[in-house]
């Protein structure tokens, strides 16, 4: 079948020597009649159909409901640990199958670290806890990040950084929509957080070299989302965006130990999950505060209460 095929389709990633070790597949790669099929399988991926779109939805209703119970439950709880198992059990009892990825929750120091994972840390009083949580609905992922302070007290230098964070995550969501792309998105991300960082005094100018280790990911300020985290992976990011399509918008900023700030060991950024639609954008995970003056009235809910309230219409 191989040796007769004026073309081969395969997935690349789950290659094996089984068909590869044949001549005929050899001979097929040499004349470049060997193609992965990846390309076709994610131009199908990116545009969500509308029931895509309900479990998508869901999908970023259980982690921001999960996240909510979480950031309540880490006043009397500042560990990560018990933090990381606490969203996964609020997850699970929602409805969701697995969570999309091991749960980054890195508390001072350990959020400056990208992709963090080890969660065994106790939560010094007055850090910031930095959460990056999703989880999988049949199939369709969730994807969000949240930073707040357990305690509800932070200093003036964090609330500054915070707020730019912050206001960076909202301007680039303003620019979610058809024809735009992820990295024009990025690009302004950058600009925003070049010229705060310098206003704030951890960046000597905007061209400074140094803000590679304030910001040292690539795929900042987001990526495709769906059936995998980073979805659709063939699909350039200069490509125009469509309805349909699912992004996350998250930018940050990590200083690490060795960086000189005035305050070093902090890592923040805010996430969301933005739908591209005919007029605009949506913002799947709306619910979930992420305004200073929401989080710390989130933290101020009466401790005899077992349940965190919908607090969406109080957020929106």
């Amino acid at each position: 079948m191989i040796a007769n095929a004026s073309k081969v389709f395969h997935n690349v990633k789950t290659i094996s020597p089984c068909y590869t070790d044949l001549e005929s597949f050899k001979r097929a790669m040499n004349t470049g009649k060997v193609k992965d099929l990846s390309y076709f399988t994610h131009e199908l991926r990116w545009i969500k159909s509308p029931s895509e779109l309900k479990l998508m939805r869901q999908s970023a209703s259980i982690a921001c409901q999960s996240l909510l119970q979480t950031m309540l439950f880490s006043r009397m709880n500042p560990e990560e640990s018990k933090l990381s198992a606490k969203v996964e059990f609020e997850c699970k009892i929602r409805g969701a199958q697995r969570m999309a990825f091991n749960p980054v929750v890195g508390g001072g120091a350990n959020g400056s670290v990208i992709h963090y994972s080890r969660n065994d840390k106790k939560i010094e009083h007055r850090d910031f806890v930095l959460m990056d949580v999703g989880c999988e609905f049949h199939g369709y992922l969730s994807d969000l990040t949240r930073t707040w302070s357990p305690c509800g007290n932070i200093s003036s230098f964090q609330e500054h950084l915070y707020q730019l964070i912050l206001e960076t995550n909202k301007d680039c969501i303003k620019l979610c929509k058809p024809g735009a792309s992820i990295q024009e998105i990025h690009n302004h991300s950058v600009k925003l957080l070049k010229s705060g960082f310098k206003q704030i005094g951890i960046l000597p100018d905007e061209r400074s070299y140094a803000y590679n280790f304030l910001n040292p990911t690539s795929i900042e300020p987001g990526h495709y989302l769906g059936m995998d985290i980073h979805d659709s992976t063939t699909i350039s990011s200069n490509r125009a965006l469509q309805p349909g399509v699912v992004i996350t918008i998250e930018p940050g900023v990590y200083i690490p130990m060795s960086f000189n700030a005035p305050e070093r060991g902090i890592g923040i950024r805010v996430e969301d999950e933005v739908l591209i639609t005919e007029t605009g954008h949506e913002v799947l995970t709306a619910s979930m505060p992420k305004e200073i003056s929401h989080i710390n009235s989130l933290l101020s809910f009466d401790n005899n209460r077992s349940e965190v309230p919908d607090l969406r219409s109080a957020f929106s």
